[in-house]
């Protein structure tokens, strides 16, 4: 087992791991290999801190051209140490020299595969994603640097404390003609019937037309908007909904 060198690949990013990156020590007993990988798990954590989005604040330039970080949702992906170790203790045995971390990684919330590995421009949100202001009640849309979509929406209730949450998530799924349903503020059931629905939390929080909604304004949210989600504009949500994609990076600040 000594001796031996992989070309581990991180996105774009190429490490050179020998036995001694990988292995602490190993014994072969009654025909099988025993592993200590110690010495994987602190590069990991190393390969973590330096390219891996997953938990971290991610650095955002806004639609108004502002430089902000944006706290951590679901959004992003990392390297599990237990798959690396599985994927290169093998490749050891196998006398592999190139292994791609693509299958070592992982995310939380909906999908637990990791999000947004692929991505590597824009600080790994990349130039698709839908972008969401609180403080201005805005939605924009953009698809391959494009925008796509720019509309007032309403978001979370400030004053009961069912503010939609800052951060960066992604779009779990999309659903056409289905019925909201849970609990209001007063702890009265609802079940409301909607043409969009495209959550992005799993305690569900998504964007949604809202044809009930008689307040529009860009103060609605303070007192009278949604429980947490994005409201659109039942005149205005299809085209959102059409360009929106599954796993997109959705910003929320």
């Amino acid at each position: 087992m000594t001796g031996k060198k992989i070309t581990y690949t991180v996105q774009k990013t190429e490490y050179e791991l020998t036995t001694a990156d990988i292995l602490t020590s190993a014994r072969y007993q009654a025909g099988k290999y025993q592993f200590d990988t110690q010495a994987l798990k602190n590069k990991v954590v190393e390969i973590n801190q330096k390219q891996a989005t997953l938990n971290k604040s991610l650095a955002f330039k806004t639609s108004e051209g502002n430089e902000i970080s944006v706290p951590a949702g679901t959004y992003g992906w990392a390297i599990s140490a237990d798959k690396a170790e599985k994927t290169l203790t093998k490749a050891l045995e196998n006398g592999e020299t190139k292994v791609d971390a693509k299958q070592d990684i992982y995310g939380k919330g909906y999908d637990t595969r990791g999000t947004g590995y692929d991505t590597t421009t824009n600080g790994g949100i990349g130039n698709t994603y839908v972008e969401v202001s609180i403080e201005k009640q805005h939605l924009w849309a953009y698809r391959d640097g494009q925008q796509v979509a720019s509309i007032d929406v309403v978001t979370g209730t400030q004053s009961t404390h069912n503010d939609t949450p800052k951060g960066v998530f992604y779009v779990m799924y999309k659903q056409t003609k289905t019925t909201l349903r849970g609990s209001r503020a007063d702890g009265a059931a609802y079940a409301s019937p909607v043409e969009y629905w495209v959550p992005f939390t799993l305690d569900g929080c998504g964007f949604h037309d809202a044809d009930w909604r008689k307040n529009w304004s860009n103060t609605a949210y303070l007192k009278e908007g949604s429980l947490g989600c994005v409201n659109m504009k039942p005149s205005e949500a299809a085209n959102v909904f059409n360009n929106l994609s599954q796993s997109e990076p959705v910003v929320i600040y």
